[in-house]
């Protein structure tokens, strides 16, 4: 009896952690801000470096799903994981929400604003949308932002 109680045990137990470690791989606004807060830092003491390493995820840059993009005044993005070069003035969504005109046309230095949209989720493999916030702001000439996906 000891024996299937410890069993037992072992599966809940075990059972809890997978479904708390698949719950952790997804970041949350409080982080995606906190995450902002340290690439604006970044940016103000070295630029450059600050986008090689928002890009490769040096420093922790990148976590669980959240990672800094930043573009420059002409929309092309100088920091992304898999999209460098790409033009972020282009970007919208499958509803048509211009989520780019919008990221840049309200960004402002100082201030964090919030543009949400739908997007696939890359780690899920599927091609369900679900509903992300980018949180964006100028610093040093660039509108940078975080995005995160909403619980659902």
């Amino acid at each position: 009896m000891k024996i299937l109680k410890a069993i037992l045990l072992a599966a809940v137990c075990s059972s809890f952690l997978a479904t708390t470690s698949f719950a952790d791989e997804f970041g949350t606004k409080e982080e995606a801000a906190t995450l902002l807060e340290r690439a604006i830092a970044l940016v103000r003491i070295d630029k450059n470096r600050a986008l090689n390493m928002f890009t490769t995820g040096d420093g922790g840059m990148i976590q669980k799903d959240l990672y800094v993009f930043c573009a420059s005044s002409d929309g092309k993005l100088l920091s992304h994981p898999i999209n460098v070069g790409g033009n972020v003035l282009n970007f919208k969504d499958s509803e048509g929400t211009p989520v780019g005109e919008l990221m840049f046309s309200n960004a402002k230095a100082g201030a964090t604003i919030e543009v949400t949209y739908k997007l696939q989720r890359p780690t899920t493999g599927s091609d369900k949308e679900y509903t992300k916030t980018a949180l964006a702001t100028r610093v040093a000439g660039l509108v940078c932002g975080v995005g995160y996906y909403h619980p659902e």
